[in-house]
């Protein structure tokens, strides 16, 4: 796991490191348990990097930033029921999943 202070030595899609960095900016969360998988098929394995998740230990919070940020970014216009954020336990402790597609955007908020 890495804390990183500057997301741009991650080589993320732009999209990805305008999500993490508002979450880092508003929430404080930036220990990434995982990042770039080669040889992975999914937003992992992308270049520019697609995919990242963020350590967060509280299920409460966490589920406040997934909608949080789901409020605010739309993964695919065409696929609307696909998410940029989601808190998880794939079986290797609670985290945040970020994930982006080239047709991501943000949507308006006031």
């Amino acid at each position: 796991m890495w804390h990183i202070k500057n997301l741009d030595v991650l080589n993320m899609h732009p999209m990805l490191q305008e999500v993490a960095e508002a979450v880092k900016k508003r929430f404080g969360l930036n220990i990434i348990t995982d990042g770039l998988r080669p040889g992975d098929e999914g937003v992992h394995g992308t270049t520019p990097l697609r995919g990242v998740d963020l350590r967060c230990r509280d299920k409460l919070i966490g589920k406040h930033i997934e909608t949080w940020v789901n409020m605010r970014w739309q993964y695919d216009p065409k696929r609307p029921k696909k998410q940029c954020c989601w808190c998880h336990d794939t079986g290797r402790g609670l985290h945040l999943h970020f994930q982006v597609h080239p047709s991501t955007i943000r949507i308006s908020w006031k």
